[in-house]
């Protein structure tokens, strides 16, 4: 066997190692690798790999991802408020409107100096038992746009209209 004989076998069978130890995941021809892959411990100066680093966009800027969302609480559902107050078995305001299809927090505040019982008809009825000078609140899913009845003692006394602009 001549010098140069070996040395192109030796580059032959650098290069055929080559084309098959590609970690793209496209060059592989089947053959599979005999060396485990190394696992690497992160140095204490290295941030774990979900961590996130300093920011890059400025506060209020509009790049977020879900990650992002869900840690600023983007999974909280959009909710409306809607106050009430009880003075003498009435309510005030007697009417509260909001978006149609947005859940609504109702709170009714208890002035009276007897327990009462509110109930907001929608899709269903929705109790709130109010003990004299307490709160009480109950959220209520999204309804399409119409005006639901607000009983108190089982006498409407008010409304909650969805489909418009907030407030009473």
């Amino acid at each position: 066997m001549n010098p140069g004989s070996g040395l192109a076998i030796f580059s032959a069978l650098v290069l055929g190692l080559a084309a098959c130890g590609d970690d793209s995941g496209g060059g592989n021809t089947g053959a599979a690798s005999t060396t485990p892959p190394v696992a690497t411990a992160p140095s204490a100066t290295e941030p774990p790999p979900d961590a996130t680093g300093p920011s890059t966009v400025p506060p209020g800027g509009a790049e977020h991802t879900g990650r992002d969302q869900d840690q600023a609480g983007g999974a909280e559902p959009v909710r409306v408020d809607a106050q009430f107050t009880l003075r003498r078995g009435r309510l005030s305001p007697p009417t509260v409107t909001t978006p149609a299809f947005l859940a609504v927090q109702v709170s009714v505040r208890n002035l009276d100096r007897a327990s009462r019982e509110v109930v907001v008809r929608t899709d269903r009825d929705y109790r709130l038992s109010v003990g004299p000078g307490r709160r009480a609140t109950r959220l209520i899913p999204g309804q399409p746009a119409g005006t639901y009845a607000v009983l108190v003692q089982g006498r409407r006394r008010g409304a909650l209209v969805f489909g418009g602009e907030p407030g009473p």
